[in-house]
This record gives structure tokens, sequence and C-alpha cells, in this order.
């Protein structure tokens, strides 16, 4: 345990450089940088696979005949489910936690970024739907897939927009709150009348 003494150092390190992290920051930086990684990864997986399925794979199953057709899908959807539901897993638990964590830290001054975020998640749940679907065993999956060249345009199409929404939330403009807090006094805090018979 440090003693006041390394706790004034450190806490003087910090405030003259920067880069110089405490244990704390250390921790959070490493905690935000895996809740990104959870986030990203699982996007790119999810948007590239639903691009490729609509645009590379279904086009490419057009000259086959129908028993090597669905032979071929159902391997494919064998194999892409997992990955659908582990991406889905995580792309919920970390988009809400960022979610949270972001909007108990930060101001949005233009408004738009909460808004923006339900409209964000209620499109990612409706993809999850649909590539659940695409690549599920029951009836009305099978069912759901007699129009499946539709479902994956409009799921490959969704998918972009997500990338879209979430690009126009990096570039939102926000203030950290306890900046907010602690300026927002030193500006209208009003002159007391000693301070002013001094100044006189």
């Amino acid at each position: 345990m440090a003693n006041s003494g390394e706790a004034d150092i450190i806490a003087t390190s910090a405030g003259t450089f920067p880069f110089i992290r405490t244990r704390g920051d250390r921790m959070s930086f490493a905690t935000d940088l895996l809740l990104r990684w959870a986030h990203i990864v699982p996007a790119t997986i999810l948007v590239g696979g639903a691009v490729y399925a609509r645009f590379a794979l279904a086009p490419s199953t057009d000259p086959l005949a129908d028993e090597q057709k669905e032979l071929l899908k159902a391997g494919v959807r064998a194999r892409w489910m997992k990955w659908v539901m582990i991406c889905a897993f995580l792309l919920l638990v970390s988009g809400i936690i960022n979610v949270v964590l972001i909007a108990t830290q930060y101001s949005f001054p233009q408004k738009y970024y909460h808004p923006v975020v339900g409209v964000k998640m209620l499109v990612a749940l409706v993809v999850f739907y649909i590539a659940s679907m695409l690549t599920g065993r029951s009836e009305n999956a099978a069912r759901f897939r007699e129009k499946e060249r539709f479902w994956l345009s409009m799921n490959a199409g969704l998918a972009i927009s997500i990338v879209l929404m979430g690009g126009a939330l990096k570039v939102a403009e926000r203030i950290p709150k306890g900046d907010a807090e602690t300026v927002q006094p030193a500006e209208t805090e009003p002159t007391s009348p000693s301070a002013a018979e001094n100044g006189s």
C-alpha cells in the first residue's frame, strides 16, 4: 500500500505527465479496450457475413442443381448458426454495458446521441432475428427462407446501416460530466461583497 508521499508523487506525475497511468486508470483502460474488442469483432463478423451471404454466396449457388444447392446451404447454415449466436450475445452484452458507461460519463450537446443509440439497438435486434431465422432449423425458419434472397438483402442493408449509425455516434460531441459540473459553477459564481471591496 502506498504511503502519502508516494500518493503525492503519483498524483503529481499523473497531472504533469498525462501519459503516466495509475493502477485504477490502467484497469479502466483495460476494461474499455476489452469492451471495445467484444463489440467491434462480432460486429465485423456479422456485417461481413451478411454482405458475403447476399452478394457472394447466394449468387454462386444459382448454377447448382436444387439438391446440391440445398446440401450446400444446409452445411453453411449449420456452421454459421454458431457464429450468429456467439456474436449476437457478445454484441448485446457489450453494447448495453457501453451505452450505460457512456451515458453516465458524458453529456451530449447535440442531443442526437441517445435517439440514434435507441434506433441502432432496435435495428440490431432485427438483424439478430433475421440472421437466426435464416440459419434456424425449425419449420418457421424453413418457411422464412422461402424468400431467402429478400431477407438476405434486407439483413445486409440493415447491418450496413448499423455501421453508419455507429460512425455517427463515434463523432458525436461529448463533454465529460465531471468537467461540465466543475466548470459551470466557476462561470456563474457571483463575486462576494468582501472581494469587491478588497478589489476597490
